[in-house]
């Protein structure tokens, strides 16, 4: 009798929060008789399980919501908001009786009749009483049953299912997690004892079935959003009712899927947002008339996947955040000055609602406007590895991202080593990771802090075994260390010293202890492939405790961001020339990088050329050291009318150039010194190298060269050798060809003529009678022979 009680409470739940949704859009669109239909069905059958189960007040109020409904199914009644206030308080009843049921409760007498008399049509006493639950629901909405099957499943007979407990489900998981690290244990053993036939084939059908089912096991965590998006029709229903308003809500992903535990950490931020959309977002049907808007408000949600991660959008179409309002309360709270204010954009102001104790409301009401909310909602979000983002327009309404991770259970990470113990990291947080050692990393010291500089940025540098208390700071050798460059989904970022970085790898996270907990260190635990248990680091928490985003987000994101969106950087190319001295040259001159052979470059007195693709191009750069012996890597430069090739080292990287051009007199062709990455770098002068060196590129018919007929070796190794010195390799519909390449072991090719051959000999050592052959691999010897044909044909 227990199970089927537990069977009762669950199906009466499922069916309830179903309906809420239904009647609410139900009210929208009277004429939908399917819905009401779908309405009536669900009432009706709750109507039969209490009498079932002998509940006799559960009875009497699904009956007089169920002869209600059948009198607008009939035609007799047409529905109004009194009537679907007062079904949805029978709801709520209903409801909260169940609990009372599960939790073996005895429920409060009264209050039975005035709810039923609320249905009667008419202006009635109840009909004020019917409206008070739902003002209750939109405060605290009923929590959404994870282990009820979809309804959509049960009533169209296609799919079979079955509830079973959450915690069941996770002990699956967990078994069929502990077995892929067994699997992954046992196939270590297997390569260390090297190849065992009679055991690899039944091992990797083992491993196949094994992802199998780890797969299914995940996807039965997975609800869809619609699970979530059901439940809000009609929280948005009764806040707009109770603060005067209409508001239609439109749902858009309803098939996108999140693992449950996700669904129910967003719910409570995304309940949040809601409130605040509908309470002082978006305006009362007067004041939007007056503004040209549609009288009825709209608040959007839209969910996106892409990759692991889901994209959820929510909308609205009302007054936007107000920013100098919101600025104003900021310096009033002490928490930025006028100034820092006066330099933020437009975009940064908006971020100002995320700080604790600030609201754009003008006064406290029932609902929201205590400015105590908005900082939670990003901590929760940024909890679960998530992010959030906002943008607004005034007048035109305000729109949040928020970005969340696909499960809660299984994560990407990356696996670091800190005083001999493996550590794990998310890796959604990951930027970047760097050598202590490399030549573009500069420590220094400002107080306490460590600050290590990167790509120009000076961002803060832990060391992974000073937090964790396994090294002391002033033993540690941050030249020796590896540098993880995180990024916060608050967009902080700070860098990680750490001993070493193993491997990327898909962990399964457990829960830990709450004292572990609590030291802010830790967000769960997991386990290597050996079985050896490792800790998931809490880098939120850990920056948290260092006190790095409130001191980022003063000096980084105020002062450094601004400061960028306020002046406009030219962006350019960074590269080394032939001389190992690092060079600049503005990106919109560059065309393209291309790599070319040694011998595709002639250098001969004056004339300094380069042959591309059957083009010649001047060149340039050489004059600062020797050319590389085999590849030569060039930047194609253009202004627009003419092209240029500039020999150089090695690219280096693309940046940012926004400081200031000293001008330089000592080299005609740079513009200037400027400073990248607080290391002066000349810059080209386009403007003086093109005016020296350019030249209108010259079309040339590109040489063509045939290769030896059937050979798939000559295809493989010398096609790939010819084209890089500038040669395109002729078809074999062509009977001329500028040079032919022959083996010396083939007859003569006499079906079609050459100006030059050069024949290849398969032993290093030349024969006797055959000295003018070159032995088929000495790429010296034939790019010089290919090179010599060429200087013949131009001469």
């Amino acid at each position: 009798m227990d199970d089927l009680l537990a069977d009762f409470v669950a199906e009466t739940r499922e069916m309830l929060e179903a309906s809420g949704g239904e009647i609410v859009a139900w009210e929208a669109d009277p004429s939908d008789k399917a819905r009401l239909d779908t309405i009536f069905r669900f009432v009706h059958t709750v109507k039969g399980n209490c009498g079932f189960f002998d509940f006799p007040r559960l009875e009497r109020l699904s009956h007089a919501a169920e002869d209600a409904l059948a009198e607008c199914r009939g035609g007799r009644r047409e529905p109004d908001p009194v009537l679907v206030s007062a079904v949805l308080a029978i709801i709520d009843r209903i409801s909260a009786m169940t609990d009372a049921i599960e939790a073996e409760e005895e429920f409060p007498e009264g209050g039975d009749d005035e709810l039923i008399a609320a249905l009667q049509p008419g202006d009635t006493p109840g009909a004020a009483i019917a409206s008070k639950p739902a003002a209750k629901q939109a405060e605290a909405p009923a929590a959404d049953n994870d282990d009820a099957a979809p309804k959509a499943a049960r009533s169209n007979g296609v799919q079979r299912s079955i509830r079973l407990p959450t915690e069941l489900l996770d002990e699956v998981m967990k078994g069929v997690s502990d077995m892929v690290l067994a699997r992954n244990d046992l196939a270590r053993r297997l390569r260390e004892a090297g190849e065992q036939p009679t055991i690899d084939g039944p091992f990797d059908r083992l491993s196949t079935i094994l992802a199998d089912v780890r797969n299914a096991i995940t996807r039965m965590r997975m609800q869809r959003l619609e699970h979530l998006f059901g439940s809000l029709p009609r929280l948005v229903r009764d806040l707009s009712t109770e603060l005067g308003k209409q508001v239609m809500v439109d749902f858009e992903g309803g098939e996108v899927e999140l693992d449950r535990e996700m669904v129910e950490m967003v719910r409570d931020p995304l309940t949040h947002i809601i409130r605040n959309a509908i309470d002082h977002g978006l305006e009362g049907p007067g004041e939007r008339i007056k503004g040209n808007k549609r009288e009825i408000g709209l608040l959007k949600f839209a969910a996106r996947q892409s990759g692991n991660q889901i994209t959820l959008t929510i909308t609205d179409d009302g007054r936007g955040i107000n920013t100098e309002r919101l600025a104003a309360k900021a310096v009033a709270a002490g928490i930025y000055s006028q100034a820092e204010i006066d330099s933020m954009s437009e975009r940064r102001k908006h971020y100002l609602i995320f700080e604790p104790g600030l609201s754009t409301a003008d006064e406290v009401s029932a609902v929201s406007g205590r400015g105590v909310g908005m900082d939670v909602v990003r901590a929760n979000i940024e909890r679960v590895g998530g992010s959030i983002d906002v943008a607004s327009k005034p007048g035109e309404g305000t729109s949040f991202y928020l970005k969340l991770p696909l499960t809660l259970s299984i994560i990407a990470a990356l696996t670091v080593g800190s005083g001999g113990q493996h550590y794990a990291i998310p890796r959604s947080y990951v930027e970047e990771i760097v050598f202590g050692s490399s030549d573009h990393i500069e420590f220094a010291q400002a107080g306490a802090r460590r600050l290590v500089t990167f790509r120009g940025k000076r961002v803060p540098c832990l060391s992974l075994g000073e937090i964790l208390g396994t090294e002391e700071a002033e033993g540690t050798a941050w030249e020796s260390k590896t540098l993880v460059l995180v990024r916060l989904a608050s967009d902080d970022i700070f860098a990680l010293a750490v001993d070493r970085v193993y491997d990327h790898e898909d962990v399964v996270v457990k829960p830990i202890a709450p004292a572990i907990m609590e030291t802010g260190l830790y967000a769960g635990t997991t386990l290597l492939d050996d079985g050896r248990p490792m800790m998931l680091l809490d880098l939120p928490s850990i920056a948290q405790k260092q006190q790095l985003v409130n001191e980022m987000r003063s000096a980084t994101r105020v002062v450094e961001e601004e400061a960028v969106e306020s002046r406009k950087a030219h962006p350019i190319m960074l590269f080394t020339g032939l001389d190992g001295r690092r060079r600049a040259v503005r990106l919109e001159l560059v065309r393209r990088i291309d790599t070319i052979a040694r011998e595709a470059i002639d250098i001969d007195g004056a004339r300094v050329q380069a042959v591309i693709d059957g083009t010649i191009f001047p060149l340039v750069g050489h004059e600062h050291g020797e050319l590389p012996e085999e590849k030569c890597r060039l930047l194609r430069l253009s202004d627009g009318d003419s092209e240029l090739v500039y020999v150089v080292r090695e690219v280096l990287d693309a940046a940012d150039m926004d400081g200031d051009i000293i001008p330089s007199a000592t080299d005609p062709l740079v513009e200037g010194v400027t400073l990248i990455g607080e290391r002066p770098v000349p810059v080209i002068d386009g403007h003086a190298l093109f005016a020296a060196h350019s030249a209108p590129k010259r079309e040339v018919q590109p040489m063509t060269c045939r290769l030896p007929a059937g050979s798939d070796w000559a295809h493989t190794i010398l096609e790939p050798l010819i084209e890089a010195a500038g040669y395109r390799v002729a078809g074999d519909h062509e009977e001329q060809a500028d040079v032919a390449i022959e083996l010396a072991e083939q007859e003569e090719n006499t079906s079609a003529s050459a100006d030059h051959v050069i024949r290849l000999r398969h032993e290093p050592e030349a024969v006797a009678g055959t000295d003018d052959s070159i032995y088929r691999y000495d790429r010296d010897a034939l790019l010089a022979a290919l090179k010599q044909a060429r200087m013949g044909k131009t001469a």
